[in-house]
């Protein structure tokens, strides 16, 4: 799914997965109070988080998840 929509999308959204066993994972997911997996953040143009839930997401739904912080 992610490749699909990171062809999609360009350099106009950054689609990244983050490894939650990891260091800089479990820093990032404390960061957001993401306790369990999957877990899922879109942040807006400026940084802001736009939503932060747990998944998983089909493509459509990361779609819709894009455009509302795009603001469309």
């Amino acid at each position: 799914m992610w490749p699909d929509l990171q062809a999609e999308y360009g350099d106009t959204v950054q689609l990244i997965q983050v490894d939650r066993d990891s260091d800089a994972g479990r820093k990032f997911a404390e960061s957001y109070r993401i306790n369990y997996q999957p877990g899922f953040v879109v942040l807006g143009a400026s940084g802001e988080v736009t939503y932060a839930a747990l998944g998983p997401y089909t493509p459509e739904d990361v779609r819709k998840l894009v455009a509302a912080a795009a603001g469309d």
